[in-house]
């Protein structure tokens, strides 16, 4: 199922030089939880039921200003699908970034129409409705499927679907992304050595702390294996080291003993890449690389690309 065949093809528009009490005006009378901000067709920022409520308890506070244009209080830069997306990818999407509303553009970056929550769990249930009729309905519903079951981080397909989103964004607002791809030292020898729930149980201690320490709009997925990739939207090579460094040090600083490691304890490697406008897929790759590097030269580092 494709994102045109359930988006809402006429989405409440107005412009940029539209009055905040036009804007909420056009909300109330549509019954609309939102409305999208469009220059020249293409959208440029997005007003949701939130940014009404907070404008209003503003406004009750003798703090708030109707008169003001929509894009003074507008999210910019909204996150689009094109009507080409896949169904399930745009749900991966919504919940993963806890999105309620994704406009939809054609080949063209053009607004086309805005696939809303509502929108993605009808057809969701609808799927469920009828999985007894569809072939293969369990591994339908499995690729719906965003978290990886041992460290409940992001799984591969999600990894994708979410680097391939971001790559896109990128391109359009001409900004710069950033990947870190870590690998636990030794691993196989700390299976060998303690056992595989020795070895699980480590892991998801491992994935628990790269969460606690990245930023909360980067995202971490289980690249394979005891790989983990981090993903940072509009970090540059700098600041996604900086990301990086501090994550291998937190696992250090675990003091999981690892005998069969000369660095006694549990540690990671990891390599950075950061483009502007990059391609995902040749950016996880030089950063791959980079974590070879790093391997290579004594462990327990992190290497840009």
């Amino acid at each position: 199922m494709l994102v045109k065949e359930l988006m809402n093809e006429e989405p409440l528009i107005v412009s940029l030089d539209t009055t905040l009490k036009e804007a909420v005006s056009k909300m109330a009378d549509a019954r609309s939880s939102c409305l999208l901000v469009v220059s020249e067709r293409k959208p440029v920022g997005i007003v949701t039921e939130r940014d009404v409520t907070t404008l209003f308890a503003e406004v009750l506070a003798g703090q708030g200003d109707l008169s003001r244009k929509v894009q003074e209080v507008m999210t910019t830069e909204p996150v689009c699908v094109t009507e080409d997306s896949l169904f399930k990818d745009a749900l991966m999407l919504s919940r993963s970034r806890k999105l309620r509303h994704l406009p939809v553009l054609d080949e063209l970056d053009l607004l086309v129409g805005l696939v809303t929550q509502t929108n993605l769990v009808d057809a969701y249930a609808g799927l469920v409705d009828k999985q007894d009729e569809l072939e293969s309905s369990v591994e339908q519903l499995r690729l719906l499927s965003l978290e990886d079951p041992l460290l409940r981080i992001g799984n591969r397909r999600a990894m994708e679907v979410d680097l391939a989103f971001t790559e896109a964004d990128a391109i359009r607002h001409h900004k710069t992304y950033a990947v870190a791809l870590l690998d636990i030292d030794f691993f196989k020898g700390f299976n060998d050595t303690y056992g595989h729930q020795t070895g699980d149980d480590a892991l998801r201690v491992v994935a628990k702390t790269i969460k606690q320490t990245v930023r909360t709009s980067d995202r971490v997925f289980r690249y394979g294996g005891e790989e983990i990739l981090i993903l940072m939207p509009e970090a540059n090579e700098q600041s996604a080291f900086r990301c990086a460094e501090r994550v291998r040090q937190a696992v250090e600083n675990l003091n999981i003993p690892h005998a069969a490691s000369p660095l006694e304890v549990l540690t990671l490697s990891g390599g950075v890449a950061s483009e502007e406008e990059g391609r995902w897929v040749a950016l996880v790759e030089k950063s791959d690389k980079a974590l070879y590097k790093s391997k290579g030269s004594g462990r327990n580092k992190i290497t840009t690309g």
